[in-house]
């Protein structure tokens, strides 16, 4: 809350006398002009001052005498409250470029809470609204050097884990450490899984900063959502009777057009599907179900697996972020797969959300259909 200036003794002591001063100066001036007109008009009835005044009020000149008299009194109070503001204005002009001397030297955690004359004010404002602008960017480029420290970290630490592996093993062949042709299958089987997955952890990488990027543009094309669900489950048919499960479609209506780039889409969905196959253990069933509104088409991909933590559900989509750490290792899971879903999806002007419980656990996504048909427009 922005609060008004208070004045220090010395400043009000300054404002008294430039009150006070002003006004006793004109009055010295009023009466320098009143002998001057007796000294040269001394005689003369109609102009001597003294006598105007002195005389019977029904006298004529009297009261527009009298009323020039007030109107000057006026004049000169008015002035002399125009000096005093002035000075005032100054003080507040001061005080501001005081508070700016602070800001200048470093201290961007402080606004101007001030409250000063409206010229000034719109100054002000206009400072405070630089400085928050200020340190919102300074946050914002905090953040952003945390994140790149944060995935370097990460991808170090992923790529270093495999990367061991493969030296090692490549090792030992190369020292001639091993028994017999055998060894050399299983030593070289283990170090290309282990180039498999730094192979998986690059091109996520790649794929997530792609789309990170300020500049990752969409291939936009019409297309059949429930087509593209029902072709995602003759894809994914054979794994799924691999771990006993069920694809089941549903849309509603059973054609749904859209405009979005089904390459990036389908990405979408491959991650959130294999994030089923692997996290849905016990899975009998697995949902891909479509339904379109006047507003949107609502997606979901659900599994009656065993349900995601409760304290997970606010990280699935963080990047690097794995549920369990033994999980992921067995599953070989890079931990980019949502946050590449998730920024997919936004691309798109959606958005994507997790529901889990004992009974599934649904991947949902809105595709608002109002900003697609005035693109298309």
């Amino acid at each position: 809350m922005n609060k008004r200036i208070k004045l220090n003794n010395k400043e009000k002591g300054v404002l008294l006398l430039e009150g006070i001063g002003t006004f006793l100066l004109f009055q010295l001036i009023n009466v320098i002009l009143v002998i001057t007109s007796n000294v040269f008009f001394g005689n003369n009835q109609r102009t001597n001052f003294f006598r105007l005044i002195q005389t019977d009020s029904s006298r004529a000149g009297f009261w527009q005498v009298w009323f020039f008299f007030c109107l000057v009194l006026v004049l000169e109070i008015f002035i002399s409250f125009h000096v005093v503001m002035k000075t005032f204005r100054q003080f507040e002009v001061e005080k501001v470029e005081r508070e700016l001397a602070k800001i200048a030297d470093g201290d961007l955690n402080q606004q101007l809470h001030l409250e000063v004359n409206p010229r000034l004010q719109g100054i002000v404002n206009s400072i405070n609204s630089l400085i928050s602008n200020t340190n919102n960017h300074i946050a914002e480029q905090r953040r952003s050097e945390k994140s790149k420290d944060e995935l370097i970290t990460n991808v170090s630490h992923d790529i270093r884990t495999p990367l061991t592996s493969i030296i090692g093993y490549l090792g030992l062949i190369e020292s001639k450490n091993y028994e017999d042709l055998d060894q050399i299958l299983k030593y070289t089987h283990v170090a290309y899984k282990k180039s498999l997955e730094m192979q998986n952890l690059v091109n996520d990488l790649f794929e997530y900063t792609n789309v990170q990027h300020a500049n990752s543009t969409l291939s936009m094309t019409k297309f059949d959502m429930a087509q593209m669900l029902d072709q995602l489950s003759a894809d994914f048919e054979l794994e799924a009777n691999k771990r006993g499960m069920e694809i089941v479609v549903n849309t509603s209506p059973e054609k749904i057009l859209m405009t979005g780039d089904t390459d990036k889409l389908g990405r979408v969905f491959n991650n959130l599907i294999m994030n089923a196959f692997k996290y849905g253990d016990g899975a009998t069933h697995l949902w891909l179900e479509a339904k379109q509104t006047p507003q949107e088409v609502v997606v979901r991909v659900a599994n009656n697996g065993k349900p995601i933590p409760k304290e997970s559900l606010d990280h699935l989509f963080d990047r690097f972020y794995r549920v369990e750490d033994s999980r992921s290792k067995e599953t070989g899971g890079t931990g980019l797969g949502l946050a590449i879903a998730q920024s997919m999806v936004k691309m798109h002007g959606g958005q994507i959300s997790v529901e889990s419980n004992n009974d599934r656990t649904a991947f949902i996504i809105h595709f608002p259909t109002i900003k697609q048909k005035n693109s298309e427009e």
